[in-house]
């Protein structure tokens, strides 16, 4: 069987905030790509042609409910229902769910939970999405990334926004990507029909910054035979990618000092 814990699909790169810190680079995109509704289905189709499990099947961005169109790919889900454990939706409170979007989402009940990044003041509309949550017995969750560093989710933010080759020694970035989180979560992440095992991986490769080994992402579109694309899923999280060489934060237990104030923006 092939499983995973965490997949995330990307609709959209376009956020209404311009955070100096982010760590999905969406500042650096001049023209932020978005994924179409038919684009995105396609790509639903074939993770769960490739996987038999997925834990919780993700919706992050960018701020996903930029797109406007999301209710009818949280419809196209629910004919894997019985393949995922969790729907996931991640968003920074600037923007509500249109009504359309609101019901969709509300129909799946005790499997949906909302993960809310609270940025105090940018985050106009969290109370409106808490009530929503409270009043339809949403499970959510605050991430509090405003007010004293102290209090902050994790204590801020790392910054891994150098989009360059870090030049380290193979043997320390193997050695370090080992013990990296989205190792432990299998956190991957698709857009248009490329899947990778991270964020950065992603992020960086739509930027054309790092252009990925061969192995490092799949592409779920292409001739590739199914067995051949199982095999490199399944050798994700063995190695580093070439992104790993960019990323300053390789393990999630070397940077508890180097942290910074979340969300401040550009």
């Amino acid at each position: 069987m092939l499983t995973t814990k965490r997949m995330s699909i990307v609709p959209t790169f376009v956020c209404t905030l311009r955070c100096r810190l982010c760590s999905n680079h969406m500042p650096a995109f001049q023209n932020p790509p978005k994924a179409s509704v038919e684009e995105m289905k396609a790509d639903i189709d074939a993770l769960f042609t490739l996987f038999d499990h997925i834990e919780w099947l993700q919706f992050v961005g960018g701020e996903i409910f930029t797109h406007k169109h999301l209710d009818e790919v949280f419809e196209y889900c629910k004919r894997y229902d019985a393949r995922f454990d969790q729907l996931i939706i991640e968003t920074n409170a600037t923007t509500l769910p249109t009504e359309a979007e609101q019901k969709s989402l509300l129909s799946y009940g005790k499997k949906l939970k909302v993960m809310i990044s609270d940025y105090g003041k940018l985050s106009r509309s969290r109370n409106a999405f808490v009530n929503l949550c409270e009043e339809n017995g949403i499970e959510y969750m605050l991430k509090c990334y405003y007010g004293d560093q102290e209090d902050q989710h994790f204590g801020g933010w790392i910054d891994n926004t150098a989009c360059r080759d870090l030049l380290e020694p193979d043997e320390y970035v193997m050695e370090q990507a080992a013990k990296c989180a989205q190792v432990r979560l299998e956190n991957m992440h698709v857009f248009r029909g490329k899947l990778h095992r991270c964020s950065n991986s992603l992020f960086l490769s739509e930027l054309g910054v790092c252009v990925p080994n061969c192995g490092d992402y799949v592409n779920l579109h292409d001739g590739t035979s199914f067995d051949e694309k199982r095999s490199i899923i399944e050798k994700f999280y063995t190695y580093p990618r070439k992104s790993c060489h960019y990323c300053t934060w390789k393990s999630d237990s070397n940077h508890s000092e180097n942290r910074y104030p979340a969300a401040e923006q550009l």
